[in-house]
């Protein structure tokens, strides 16, 4: 993360589709939940049940809300995406909240694995993109670094300690020797250092591997047969 001060603007909703479930939450000022919701569900069921959830226990309403923390992945396509559409509309109908801030998925899960291990300070946490290749983010004495794709040879080569973050939609098995992880983004709170995994946004920005993999069209494939 860059040295640019994170100002938040409370309360915020925090709105998280990455994972094996549907979190929101609101922040208070203080940087404590007034409110959490989880659904063990869909994005496309549990979403709007969950925001509703959480709104209606922290007592406030759409117009109450002064900005948006939302994941930018990597995780479920779906989630992301349905995530960003919502908050979008969200901030075009309450225009005082349009206070956008992102966050990592795999930031966030190095930075909470951290508060909770203290000694852990080499570690390699990877989460399933495609057949053969990884999302992935590694601690290296005591640091966080950046997220990269990596494919099966990196992932076997590298001597790290390594995690493994499930994914809604898994396209391998888990790497081998791999200690299973729990996306948790409640630790958003627990997070000493919350503020530094967040970036502010002008609009929703997912994230992307920038890497894309185009299969060669040959015409033998589609002519009829003789």
């Amino acid at each position: 993360m860059g040295a640019e001060e994170i100002t938040v603007q409370f309360p915020a909703l925090v709105v998280d589709g990455s994972g094996t479930s549907v979190f929101t939450g609101v922040l208070g000022a203080d940087g404590d939940w007034l409110a959490e919701s989880k659904q063990d569900v869909a994005p496309l069921e549990g979403l709007f049940p969950s925001v509703e959830e959480s709104l209606r226990k922290a007592g406030l309403q759409f117009g109450d809300i002064r900005s948006y923390l939302y994941c930018e992945g990597p995780g479920s396509v779906l989630g992301l995406r349905l995530c960003a559409m919502a908050v979008e509309t969200w901030t075009r109908l309450f225009p005082e909240s349009a206070n956008l801030f992102s966050y990592n998925s795999l930031h966030l899960t190095a930075a909470a694995l951290q508060e909770a291990s203290p000694d852990i300070d080499r570690a390699l946490i990877v989460a399933d993109w495609k057949k053969g290749a990884w999302n992935s983010i590694v601690i290296s004495d005591g640091k966080i670094g950046p997220t990269e794709v990596i494919d099966d040879s990196s992932l076997a080569a590298s001597d790290c300690p390594l995690y493994h973050l499930p994914q809604r939609k898994g396209w391998q098995a888990p790497p081998a020797g791999a200690i299973e992880l729990s996306y948790t983004p409640s630790a958003l709170s627990r997070v000493q250092t919350w503020p530094s995994l967040l970036k502010s946004t002008e609009r929703i920005e997912l994230y992307s591997s920038g890497i894309n993999t185009f299969q060669k069209w040959t015409p033998t494939r589609h002519r009829a047969a003789p």
